[in-house]
């Protein structure tokens, strides 16, 4: 019989802890070792299709840990490069947004931040939702050429940080 412990799907972190990791520790030690097969430091990044729905309806709740209004989730990779319609709502990239991320003198990966808006595109309203979309670079994966999952894992999986911005009260 399982205990209370190991009836969650996900571990949880020691009490006090918050995962809250900056952009390159999240591509080395979190993205990189779900590619290769390897322990990660803490497992508690759910996999869920983060461009399946808005975010509000993401199971938002999957992720335990970390700072309020953000959760963490592996993915597939948002094929297109300008906007991802969804029911009620589309994705766009915020173009200012991107960019590498280096480690030790490498560009290890690239970040692409996309803005959620309801409504059509494009005169939707932006609302307080936003994805950071984290991929690996390929050269910094060692793979095998004939590896053909990895390097369709490296092509295809990313690690998501989603984020909630409250507006500032007016007062």
């Amino acid at each position: 019989m399982a205990s209370a412990g190991q009836a969650l799907n996900r571990p949880t972190l020691p009490a006090g802890y918050r995962f809250s990791p900056n952009n390159d520790d999240l591509i080395v030690y979190y993205l990189k070792r779900k590619i290769l097969g390897q322990q990660l430091p803490a497992d508690v990044i759910p996999t869920t299709d983060v461009y399946a729905s808005s975010p509000d309806k993401l199971p938002l709740d999957d992720f335990k840990g970390g700072e309020a209004n953000e959760w963490f989730f592996f993915s597939n990779r948002s094929k297109d490069d300008g906007t991802i319609a969804l029911d009620g709502g589309y994705y766009e990239i915020d173009p200012e947004g991107a960019g590498p991320i280096t480690w030790e003198g490498k560009i290890v990966g690239y970040v692409k931040t996309l803005n959620f808006y309801q409504g059509s595109s494009p005169n939707g309203t932006e609302t307080e939702w936003m994805v950071e979309e984290f991929r690996m670079n390929p050269e910094f994966v060692p793979v095998n050429n004939n590896d053909r999952s990895t390097r369709e894992k490296i092509e295809n999986l990313v690690a998501c940080k989603i984020s909630r911005v409250q507006p500032e009260p007016e007062w």
